[in-house]
């Protein structure tokens, strides 16, 4: 009997062999497999969840308590501090990329040596509901000057912010700020009240302000040696007289200064410090520093284990609205009602000397959008920062945040069923690492939130981008290193190395 083909074979013989497929799971610059280099980045994560779980452990909750009762104390010594202000908090330091402040210095911090865990706290002091004409927006980029009139609901300004003033603001009526009329939204209570039993005044810690390092404002309280932090602070500017000022001209109204409310930040925060005494089970406040328009301070947790947390402290203007010419998201969908709004930061040096620009400041979009991200991409984004985190340590490079607007480009261009299968984010992290070296080269980046405004790479881009190519050439070896620093850091430990002369 005849046997039935298929084609030219016989139905019984083996099976054809199967069509070749191309090798899809190697890294085609290191040779590393993707496969690998997936397996590394979700232990990574695993390793890292102590401070990044969305519950966070009681050694967090106390320090972020200790801080909150720290702002209250400094609200009883200056009531412009909010006492009921809507602080946001946010995972990771700045040197990590939480906020775009440009090329400012951000001292000489490095997670693992010098702590275990950064946030960024957006602490506003001054608000405005999105009307009228005190805020001039610059249309080339991604600053703002504030006007201040006489009065504002009654109360006077000028009188309480005399010395934070700045110069009239140059411009005319069609460059200033429009919203989109939003209320603003209601501000939740936050524990700043809460008591502190360190507030009797026995100083017991030292300031070490030396006057010949410009820019220097340090505060050690529990260190042998303080902690060295870079030059380029602020505090040379100088405080502007109150003149009398026509108030029926707004061109004439006073700036409010970001270097000089960076500067009076710091000061009330140093002068509650200096009256706080350890407390058994508590928080210890080790180190206090200013850099540019922000201040860090260290806290030392009582443990088991010890951790060394750092929190970046910015003094914010918060506005309601919508800047003009702010672009919207689709991929992510309508955000919450409350994300209508956004910030002005004390920014880097970015502006002609004796400027007084305001940074733009989208936090809280930003807090919405990654809420929208698919797990395995802000796993892959995650492991991109451990890796650039060693490559830009005590500079001034914007890298990180570059980074982190890379990750919102990312959710545009690519679909959204690739980027949430979880085997391709070893392939997603290579893919943002070589995105960053594209935008080193190029010195720019788009501006993720306005329209015609660009992110500059800075000075250090060329140096930085030939450290990303050599770690492009094992980028598994450098993610077993991370692994092993992010094991370091969640035995806690992290004081190693501050206070010493390697920085």
């Amino acid at each position: 009997m005849a046997s039935a083909v298929w084609g030219s074979a016989p139905w019984w013989g083996p099976p054809p062999p199967a069509p070749a497929r191309p090798l899809t799971d190697i890294d085609f610059c290191s040779g590393a497999q993707l496969q690998e280099l997936t397996q590394l980045i979700q232990e990574l994560g695993v390793q890292e969840s102590w401070s990044d779980a969305p519950k966070p452990g009681p050694d967090l909750l106390r320090a972020k308590d200790f801080v909150f009762s720290l702002l209250g104390l400094v609200h009883r010594r200056d009531p412009r501090f909010p006492p009921q202000a809507e602080l946001l908090l946010l995972r990771g330091g700045i040197r990590e990329g939480s906020l775009d402040l440009g090329l400012a210095p951000l001292g000489p911090y490095i997670r693992g040596p010098h702590y275990d865990a950064g946030f960024t706290l957006l602490v506003p002091v001054f608000s405005l509901d999105g009307t009228g004409q005190e805020l001039q927006l610059d249309a080339e980029s991604c600053f703002a000057r504030l006007r201040l009139p006489e009065q504002i609901r009654g109360t006077s300004v000028r009188e309480a912010w005399q010395d934070c003033l700045g110069p009239p603001a140059p411009g005319g009526r069609d460059s200033v700020h429009r919203t989109q009329s939003e209320e603003s939204p209601k501000d939740r209570q936050s524990p700043v009240d809460q008591p502190h039993d360190g507030t009797e005044p026995e100083p017991t810690v030292s300031l070490d302000q030396s006057s010949g390092s410009e820019g220097q404002d340090v505060i050690d309280l529990e260190l042998s040696t303080p902690l060295k932090t870079l030059n380029g602070d602020l505090r040379k500017a100088a405080v502007v007289s109150p003149i009398p000022w026509p108030s029926e001209r707004w061109e004439a109204w006073p700036t409010l200064c970001p270097a000089q409310v960076a500067a009076w930040f710091f000061a009330s925060l140093a002068a509650v410090a200096e009256s706080l005494f350890p407390v058994p089970g508590a928080p210890r406040l080790v180190h206090a520093a200013r850099h540019a328009g922000f201040t860090t301070v260290l806290l030392a947790t009582p443990g088991p284990p010890r951790h060394l947390l750092l929190f970046d402290l910015i003094p914010v203007v918060s506005v309601a609205g919508w800047p003009e010419g702010a672009r919207s998201h689709s991929w992510a969908g309508p955000l919450a009602s409350e994300s209508a709004s956004f910030y002005l930061v004390p920014g880097g040096h970015t502006e002609p000397p004796g400027a007084c620009g305001w940074q733009l400041c989208f936090a809280r979009q930003e807090l919405a959008l990654k809420a929208r991200i698919p797990a395995p991409l802000l796993q892959a984004h995650a492991a991109a920062q451990a890796l650039l985190r060693p490559l830009v340590a005590g500079t001034r490079a914007a890298a990180p945040y570059l980074l982190r607007t890379l990750l919102y480009w990312a959710c545009e261009r690519l679909p959204a069923l690739y980027l949430a299968r979880p085997e391709n984010a070893g392939a997603c992290c290579l893919g943002l690492l070589d995105e960053l070296g594209r935008v080193l080269e190029a010195g720019t980046l788009p501006h993720y939130f306005l329209s015609g405004r660009k992110l500059r790479a800075g000075d250090g881009a060329a140096a930085l981008l030939g450290a990303l190519a050599r770690l492009r050439g094992d980028p598994a070896g450098a993610l077993r290193a991370a692994v092993e620093e992010a094991k370091a850091a969640r035995k806690g430990g992290g004081l190693a190395g501050v206070g010493g002369g390697a920085h």
